[in-house]
C-alpha cells in the first residue's frame, strides 16, 4: 500500500519520527521531511528522503512541504513543559497543527495521521480507552491542553471532510532517544545517579519500533475519524525503576515522595520558571495512566509484543554508548 507513495512527516527527526521514516522507505514510500536542520536530516537518512526545510510556525513552508504529498504523518511538535515555554509550545502546538490541517485539505491529501498523546486522555477507570477524551484540560498544563487542542482541531477537520485518524502513542523506549523524551529522561538519570526519589506514579511504555509500526497501521488500516491508543506495558514507576537496577546491577531509589510533596515543589518550580519540575509535571507525577490496546488489536490487527526488560535494556545500552544506526 505504501510503495511509491508521497508521503510527508513532520517530526521526521525525532525519536518516533526517525523510525516511522525508516520504516516507510523499507516498504518502498517515497518520503519528505519537514524539519528545521536539514543536517540532520542528511544523518539519519542521507538521499533516501527528500527534504522540506521550514518551522511549524511558519505558514508558507508548510504549505510548501505539503503540496504534492498523498498523505501526511503529524508527528511534529514541541515538548516542553513551564510557564515560560507556553508561548512557543502554543505557536507550534497547536497553530503549526492548524497550518498542517489548513494545507492537506487545500491539496486534498487521501490520510491525514494526526499523532497525538496519551496524556491528554483522563478517566476514572482501572484502564483508560479512547473514549476518555475529556472536555476540557487546565490552561497551566500548556503541553497537555496543546495536543487536546490540536487534536480537537484534526477531529473538526474530519468532520469537515479532510480524511483524518488519530494516533495516541504512550511512552517510546528503544534506541535513538537524543533530545530525550521524558521517557529517555528517567533512564539517562538513573545511570547519572541522578535519580533519588521514586514516586507513585503509573506509567506506559512501549518499544519505539513496534510504536512506528503501530502508527504505520494507523496510517493504512485506521477508520476515519478515530483514535487508536498505541503503548503496551502498565507499571509503575518504581517497578520500571527496580527493573533499571536489575539490568545495570545498581540500586533502586527506596524513597517515595508523597504527592503533597511533589505537588509543593511543582509550585515553587512554576513560580521560578522551571521546565521540569512545574505544576504541569507534577500533575502527572500523581496520575496513573494505564490503558487498554484492545481496539488497536482488534481494528488494525496490531499490537506490541517486545518485554519491557527487553525494552528498557536497548535504552540504557543507547545512552552509555550515545547514537547507533536504527
Amino acid at each position: 500500500m505504501f510503495a511509491g507513495t508521497q508521503f510527508l512527516i513532520t517530526g521526521g527527526t525525532g525519536f518516533i519520527g526517525r523510525h516511522v521514516v525508516s520504516r516507510l522507505l523499507a516498504r518502498g514510500a517515497r518520503v519528505r521531511v519537514f524539519c528545521r536542520r536539514p543536517e540532520k536530516a542528511q544523518r539519519l537518512f542521507g538521499d533516501r528522503v527528500t527534504l522540506a526545510r521550514g518551522d511549524l510556525r511558519d505558514r508558507a513552508s508548510v504549505v510548501a512541504a505539503v503540496r504534492d504529498c498523498a498523505k501526511v504523518i503529524h508527528l511534529g511538535a514541541t515538548f516542553q513543559f513551564g510557564r515560560r515555554v507556553r508561548g512557543i509550545v502554543e505557536e507550534t502546538n497547536i497553530r503549526g497543527t492548524e497550518y498542517v490541517i489548513e494545507a492537506a485539505e487545500r491539496s486534498g491529501v487521501e490520510r491525514f495521521v494526526h499523532v497525538s498523546s496519551c496524556g491528554v486522555l483522563e478517566g476514572r477507570s482501572t484502564l483508560l480507552t479512547e473514549r476518555d477524551f475529556p472536555d476540557n484540560v487546565a490552561s497551566y498544563e500548556a503541553y497537555r491542553r496543546s495536543k487536546w487542542l490540536s487534536e480537537l482541531a484534526a477531529l473538526q477537520a474530519a468532520r469537515r471532510g479532510l480524511p483524518v485518524t488519530i494516533a495516541t502513542p504512550t511512552s517510546p523506549l528503544g534506541a535513538g532517544d537524543e533530545t530525550p523524551t521524558p521517557t529517555g529522561r528517567i533512564v539517562r538519570d538513573f545511570l547519572s545517579e541522578r535519580f533519588p526519589f521514586s514516586a507513585r506514579v503509573g506509567l506506559n511504555f512501549i518499544h519505539v519500533d513496534e510504536l512506528a509500526e503501530g502508527i504505520l497501521a494507523v496510517a493504512e488500516r485506521g477508520r476515519i475519524s478515530e483514535r487508536y491508543l498505541l503503548g503496551h506495558h502498565n507499571v509503575w514507576l518504581q517497578d520500571f525503576l527496580e527493573t533499571l537496577a536489575r539490568i545495570t546491577n545498581r540500586a533502586a531509589p527506596r524513597l517515595a515522595l508523597p504527592q503533597p510533596a511533589i505537588a509543593l515543589a511543582g509550585a515553587v518550580g512554576e513560580v521560578i520558571g522551571s521546565e521540569r519540575v512545574c505544576r504541569e509535571t507534577s500533575a502527572h507525577a500523581r496520575r496513573r495512566q494505564w490503558f487498554d490496546f484492545s481496539k488497536a488489536a482488534e481494528e488494525l490487527g496490531w499490537r506490541a509484543r517486545v518485554p519491557l526488560e527487553t525494552i528498557a535494556s536497548e535504552a540504557v545500552q543507547w545512552f552509555q554508548h550515545g547514537p547507533q544506526p536504527i
